[in-house]
């Protein structure tokens, strides 16, 4: 009974660690998860996490008591036709080659390691395009009178504004920008578009003051979308700078190729 419950619980827990593997390999980054309030078949990114963690420990103890309860066959892998045991056998000698060749193969950046590793980032790239990305780490989290100060906007016109789009009147300074959404079922991003879109005409001077968490990794294609550039104006103004850059550009590699910092190329494109 107990050899049974153990491979079962290995076989289910192992099926759910591999169904949350898959799901945080696509999920948003963090930042862009907790800003657009991401959920998936009703649970959250954290949600998501913590059932990996434990789940997978189960798995991992599972695995265990699997091994200790199959262990004389395992030994008889490591035996030759004599019966003798020999460690490096053929079928360890391929597993540890197998196993080296995909750790050094990610840590050279190899293929096809490499391009598991590029199409998460794809991924989580195109998300960021599709959530937007928060102007400050955990901006959710702020009420709206910090937000708004962070960002140098008017909360006066940001609270009206808010009304006329026909959020409830309890709605203050002081409600975090993650009520204020949830309360309409809508993501913090649309939250913050509502509010710029009142606060002026060059969507430029509403850039943050720094560059969020994370936009080094950004393209210039997902930093217009994020704060509502033309693509054309950002295209022009770095190349009036000297820097040729493409919508599929990062930050980072543009900072890298002309000798400066994501944050130069951020100034630039705010035009500072």
């Amino acid at each position: 009974m107990f050899r049974k419950i153990t491979s079962l619980t290995a076989l289910i827990s192992f099926l759910v660690t591999l169904v949350t593997s898959v799901i945080l390999y696509i999920v948003p980054e963090g930042r862009v998860a907790y800003w657009a309030d991401w959920h998936l078949l009703g649970m959250t990114k954290t949600q998501w996490g913590d059932v990996h963690t434990t789940v997978g420990t189960l798995f991992l103890i599972a695995l265990l008591l699997h091994i200790w309860l199959n262990w004389k066959p395992l030994m008889n892998y490591m035996k030759n036709r004599a019966r003798d045991l020999v460690v490096m056998t053929t079928p360890m000698i391929v597993s540890l080659v197998l196993v080296f060749v995909v750790f050094a193969g990610t840590l050279f950046g190899l293929p096809p390691m490499s391009t598991l590793l590029d199409l998460g980032a794809r991924i989580k790239e195109d998300a960021t395009v599709t959530y937007g990305n928060p102007p400050y780490g955990h901006a959710e989290t702020s009420p709206l009178k910090k937000f708004c100060g962070f960002l140098g906007l008017d909360v006066d016109l940001a609270l009206s504004t808010l009304h006329e789009a026909g959020f409830d009147e309890s709605v203050n300074e002081d409600s975090l920008i993650k009520d204020i959404a949830r309360s309409r079922g809508v993501s913090p991003q649309y939250i913050y578009d509502i509010i710029r879109a009142k606060q002026g005409d060059d969507p430029f001077s509403l850039m943050p003051p720094q560059p969020p968490e994370g936009t080094g990794k950004m393209t210039v294609a997902v930093i217009c979308s994020s704060y509502g550039l033309e693509l054309e104006e950002v295209l022009a103004r770095l190349k009036n700078a000297g820097i040729d850059a493409a919508p599929e550009s990062s930050f980072k590699t543009l900072a890298a190729e002309h000798d400066m910092s994501p944050m130069d190329i951020y100034k630039i494109v705010k035009g500072e």
